[in-house]
């Protein structure tokens, strides 16, 4: 029983962790097929998690709390109900009543969701990338930069910090598998004694001044070549913890 409610209440950590990497640029409209009627008006600067749908949409997973009276039979979602962050700032509202991907917990009057659907690649705010912000400060850096040089950029998109051993830490943006509701690594910085040695990333990065291989059809990696394979070794232990947290 003990190691059950362990496991709850770390479930519920993850959950109550910042999630997301892009924001809208605007009002956009979420559907919850590919050429499905809209089910959601999102407002300015909604914050999301995307991947690549096709060449027009991205397939979109929001993080949201709503009032728990609202939710028809505790499941769905009802026509004109207003969907909340979690600073409790309203994110967005029902234009016809759907069912969210996930029902997560409930605190107080509040039941906090996870919604998925389609949203057009327009409606992305390009200034809130963050791979494109990671390329052009790769543009910049120097081969062994430090920590320091990433430290805004780090801050900006609420990476999860973890301490790793053998002087190793890491940051990581998590990206959604919507097969099996989950989320996995999407952009994974690992450095050693404060030194960037290596750039995990699933989603598209431009890059001068490291070496760059492939790792398979998972993910990519961008590494700094002086170091030894047996380094290169313990960076791909440390990517792939990340993949068996959250399974």
């Amino acid at each position: 029983m003990l190691k059950s409610k362990q496991y709850i209440l770390v479930i519920l950590f993850i959950w109550a962790q910042p999630i997301f990497a892009e924001k809208t640029a605007g009002f956009c409209s979420l559907s919850e097929e590919e050429q499905g009627k809209e089910v959601l008006a999102l407002f300015p600067g909604t914050e999301f998690l995307c991947l690549p749908a096709n060449t027009i949409k991205n397939r979109v997973w929001i993080n949201a709390w709503v009032p728990s009276y609202q939710l028809y039979d505790g499941l769905r979602l009802q026509e004109k109900t207003k969907i909340y962050n979690q600073q409790n700032k309203a994110i967005g509202k029902v234009n016809v009543s759907f069912n969210p991907m996930q029902i997560l917990e409930v605190k107080d009057s509040l039941t906090h969701i996870i919604i998925s659907g389609y949203m057009h690649k327009g409606c992305t705010d390009l200034k809130f990338v963050p791979e494109i912000e990671l390329s052009n400060l790769l543009d910049k850096a120097e081969n062994n930069e430090r920590f320091s040089f990433f430290e805004n950029f780090i801050n900006k998109y609420d990476f999860k910090k973890t301490i790793e051993d053998n002087n190793y830490s890491s940051y990581l943006i998590q990206e959604p598998e919507f097969v099996q509701q989950i989320l996995v690594p999407r952009l994974l910085l690992v450095f050693y004694k404060s030194e960037l040695i290596a750039i995990f990333h699933t989603q598209a990065l431009r890059v001068k001044k490291y070496d760059s291989i492939e790792m398979g059809s998972q993910y990519k990696m961008i590494y700094n070549s002086k170091f030894s394979e047996h380094t290169k070794q313990e960076m791909v232990l440390i990517y792939k913890s990340k993949l068996q947290t959250y399974k």
